[in-house]
C-alpha cells in the first residue's frame, strides 16, 4: 500500500498535460482502497496549481481578440465606445464620423463582421485644426 501511494504521490506531482490527469484519474478510479492523507493533499495541491494556471490562460484569451490568425490584444484596439470613454471625448458619435470621415485612418479601424465589431487602434486622433487668420 505504501508503495502504491508513493507510485500515485509521484504522478500526481509529474502532472503536466491533460493525458498525465487522466493516467492518473484512471488509476485512481480503478481502486477501492481509500487515499491516504499525503495523496489527498497532493491532489489539492495539484488542483490549485492546474487552477492557477487556467486563470492566467483566461487573462490572456480575454484580453487578446484573435481573428483569422491576427491577434489584437484588447489594451491596444477598443471599440468607438470604450475609445471615448478612454480619451475623453464625451460623444461615440465624434469617433465614429472621425472613422467615417478618415480622420482615423484605414490601418488603423478594423471590422470583425462575425462578431458586428469595429474595433480603433488606442492612439490619440484629433480633428484636422484649421489656421485661423490674422486680420
Amino acid at each position: 500500500m505504501a508503495l502504491r501511494n508513493l507510485t500515485i504521490l509521484e504522478q500526481i506531482r509529474g502532472i503536466s498535460t491533460p493525458d498525465d490527469m487522466e493516467q492518473v484519474a484512471a488509476m485512481l478510479r480503478s481502486t477501492d482502497d481509500p487515499l491516504s492523507k499525503e495523496v489527498q493533499q497532493a491532489l489539492l495541491d495539484k488542483m490549485s496549481e492546474v487552477t492557477a494556471q487556467s486563470k492566467v490562460a483566461r487573462e490572456d484569451t480575454v484580453a487578446t481578440l484573435k481573428i483569422h490568425g491576427v491577434n489584437y490584444p484588447l489594451t491596444d484596439w477598443l471599440t468607438p465606445k470604450n475609445y471615448a470613454k478612454r480619451f475623453g471625448i464625451s460623444n461615440t458619435e465624434t469617433v465614429i464620423n472621425w472613422i467615417n470621415r478618415g480622420v482615423i485612418g484605414e490601418d488603423d479601424v478594423k471590422e470583425i463582421p462575425e462578431l458586428g465589431l469595429r474595433l480603433v487602434r488606442a492612439v490619440e486622433y484629433s480633428p484636422r485644426k484649421y489656421a485661423t487668420v490674422k486680420s
